[in-house]
């Protein structure tokens, strides 16, 4: 594999590189906390906001390096189409050769990594009176198990089938009437404790005086596991 691409990235469309990149991945499966937690070993897929534990967007990919990237083209282009395109500012999730991305508006979209066909779209439904403080943007999804998780304007979490992109349990947890909403990317963890799987996410609109919140619940029905306010007292 690593001869094959030496003598052939060059000029090689992107989406070939990804391809290889992706090269070995079975259909899809289910991820699990081994495969997030070696997120930053495993360049193959990208399972966790900041790629890895710890963070640091870090890949251990050797087939791009900075003596090729230079070569590389794009081979395809998504638009998130319509009238609502506008900020986009998300991390993408990738596994078995899907890329998961989440855009304005409260949507996310899976899309097919080697040839950036659409998959399948889930558009939240929003009300008039939501209060985004600035622009009406998402920064990102997480995945564990069967399926992706993301935050919405209106202060809820969406957990959809990452294969069908059907909504499987959905959650409020703020007034979004009076500036609750969420653009942040939620995060799966693990308990090292108990060994519970918890989804952790927090709530947007401090600029509107409400209380952050930080939240965890179980990845697979939502329940609420515990809640804390950031701010004491």
């Amino acid at each position: 594999m690593h001869t094959t691409i030496k003598h052939t990235l060059r000029r090689a469309p992107l989406a070939a590189v990804i391809s290889l990149a992706l090269a070995g991945a079975a259909l899809a499966g289910t991820v699990s906390w081994e495969d997030i937690a070696n997120d930053d070993k495993t360049p193959k897929d990208v399972l966790m906001y900041g790629m890895g534990l710890k963070g640091q967007r870090f890949s251990a990919l050797k087939q791009v390096s900075t003596k090729n990237v230079a070569d590389l083209v794009p081979a395809w282009s998504f638009s998130f189409g319509g009238e609502k395109q506008r900020g986009q500012e998300t991390q993408a999730i990738v596994h078995d050769g899907v890329i998961y991305i989440t855009a304005s508006y409260s949507r996310m979209f899976a899309i097919d990594a080697k040839t950036g066909k659409q998959l399948w779209a889930y558009e939240h439904r929003l009300a008039d009176d939501i209060r985004p403080c600035c622009d009406v943007i998402n920064r990102g999804a997480a995945i564990y198990g069967d399926k992706v998780y993301f935050g919405t304007l209106d202060a809820s979490i969406v957990a959809l089938n990452k294969d069908t992109g059907k909504v499987v349990w959905k959650e409020k947890f703020g007034d979004h009437k009076i500036g609750y909403t969420m653009t942040g990317a939620p995060t799966v963890v693990k308990d090292q404790k108990t060994g519970r799987m918890l989804l952790i996410h927090g709530s947007s609109g401090d600029e509107f005086g409400v209380v952050g919140w930080l939240y965890a619940r179980d990845p697979d029905t939502g329940k609420e596991v515990w809640a804390r306010p950031l701010v004491e007292g």
